[in-house]
Parts: structure tokens; sequence; C-alpha cells
């Protein structure tokens, strides 16, 4: 593993409880706690991404208080010590290192830079670079390092989407980074809608979006009219109906395609939200199509 010397400096309770996907250029870490008064010194380019607003932190000789919703950029040698923080502080942050000769090969072939100099360490980061992270995620979840093409393409946008955000900040320019309510609720139903056929709940979508379930329901009613989970069953019983509008899917096969365990889930939905079972709301559908196709023909 290329990123032993990094992970090595981990103390093994903390790296034991933290999510890590790795490839040959690049890591991304997922912990839940911070390692505290331990100065770590960074072999390579170094990016933290904070969902929550961190400890102080001294780097590079100065103490600094981050901010929530910022990406900040580490050069090779810096060196950052994490200062005590509060016992129930939240913890959500993702950190992300990339090899230094990847890095630098990405500036130059992108950016025309031979060297990489950060003139900012906190910038905004991008909506893409947070999608582009959970697809590395996917990946190795998935596939592990089966499809080495793949792996390599997705890091290189990463590496690529980093540097972008980072060069960006120093400008004074940042593409949209996700730091209101607004977008997150974006976020959220654009997960939705891409993952609404499989087993996700609302923690789930909690945990993609880095907040917290309870501030997230209260917001998304706020701006919706409804909550997450009203919202995720209206979206899988559209869905539905899409599909019993076929006579191709059987309603067992609606129910999997849909996001619902078996057809008893998606009949106790159906009834609830629409007073007709999954087979009557099939039935009623037929005859109103039968019969516009009869007064078609008149």
């Amino acid at each position: 593993m290329s990123f032993d010397d990094l992970i090595n400096r981990i103390p093994a309770n903390i790296h034991a409880r933290t999510k890590s996907f790795i490839s040959g250029d690049i890591a991304v870490f997922k912990p839940e706690k911070y390692v505290i008064e331990s100065k770590i010194r960074m072999n390579d380019y170094h990016f933290i991404i904070f969902h929550s607003t961190p400890p102080i932190a001294r780097v590079g000789g100065r103490e600094l208080q981050f901010k929530k919703g910022s990406l900040v950029s580490l050069e090779p040698g810096t060196e950052i010590t994490v200062y005590p923080h509060e016992k129930n502080q939240l913890c959500q942050y993702i950190s992300i290192s990339v090899k230094k000769n990847f890095a630098e090969r990405i500036a130059l072939e992108a950016f025309g830079r031979d060297k990489i100099k950060f003139d900012k360490l906190e910038n905004a980061y991008s909506r893409q670079l947070i999608e582009s992270i959970n697809n590395f995620e996917f990946e190795l979840t998935n596939f592990g390092n089966k499809y080495p093409i793949m792996l390599q393409s997705i890091a290189t946008q990463i590496a690529f989407l980093l540097l972008r955000d980072t060069f960006a900040g120093s400008q004074g320019y940042s593409e949209m980074s996700i730091t209101n309510d607004d977008d997150y609720v974006a976020k959220a139903i654009d997960y939705m809608k891409k993952y609404y056929s499989c087993s996700i709940t609302i923690d789930g979508i909690c945990r993609a979006i880095y907040l917290s379930p309870s501030y997230f329901s209260r917001m998304f009613k706020n701006k919706t009219g409804m909550t997450p989970y009203k919202f995720l069953l209206e979206l899988r019983l559209a869905k539905a109906k899409e599909l019993l509008s076929e006579s191709g899917f059987s309603i067992e096969e609606a129910s999997r395609l849909c996001g619902f365990a078996n057809s008893a889930h998606l009949s106790t939905a159906f009834k609830g939200n629409e007073g007709l079972s999954p087979s009557e709301y099939r039935k009623q559908f037929q005859n109103i199509h039968t019969h516009d196709m009869k007064n078609q023909h008149r």
C-alpha cells in the first residue's frame, strides 16, 4: 500500500474506526475522530474537506480556525497539529492524500504549471469534487481493484478537481460549493433520484451529504414542505406507477426495482397513499387505456 507512511502515523484506535479508500495515487479517509496534539508532517499533497467546524489547528507555525464547508489545501512538508476540542464537538470531515508526482503531473498537463504553489490554505470546494469522491468510494467498495482503468480515471478527476478548486480560490473565484441549505436539499434530492431503487435510508442520505439526521429532516421539510421520508416514498411510488402501467413487469419486480423490500411493502405503501392496491391500480390503468384506444378508433 503506497500510503503506509501516513497510515502508520495515525493512532491505531482512530484508524480502526476510519473508512479508508485507497488506490495507487490517492487515499481518501473518513475518520470519526481527530488526531489530537500529534504533529503530522505531510509528505504528499493533502486536502481536508470540513463538513463541521473543526478544532483550532496549528499549521506551519500559525494557529488557525478553519470553517465548516471549506477545503483546506496543504503542500508537501506542511506540519499540522490539531488542538484539543470539546468532548461532544462534531467530527465530520474527509481527508485526501494525493501522491506528489501524480498531483504535479496533473498540474502540468491540465494547468501548465510545472510547480504547485497554493496561495491560500482555505478554499471553497465544488459539487463535482464531492460527487467524484463518492464515485471513488463506490468503485472501491463494489469492485475493489478489478477495473484499474476506472479507478485511475476517477483518481485523475479527483486530483484535477482538488487542484482546480484550490487554484480558483487563489484567483478570487470558486464554483458553487455546498454551503447553504438549498445546496444540501438539492444534493439530497439528486441522491434519492439516483439511488431510489436501492435500500437507502434517511441516515444513509445524511451520511452522503454530511448532515445530522435531525437537522437535515427539519431543513428538508422547511424547504420542500414534506419530510425526507415522505419525499423518498412518493418518488418510489411514482416510479412504481410507471412500471405498473407497463404489462412487462410483475408487481414483485416493480417492488424490487423501486426500492421496496417486497410486494407486501409496496402494497401497504400504495394503499396508504393511493387508496388502491398495486393490482387494482394496474387494472384501473388498463381499463382507462383500453377505453381511450376504443375512442380513438371510433
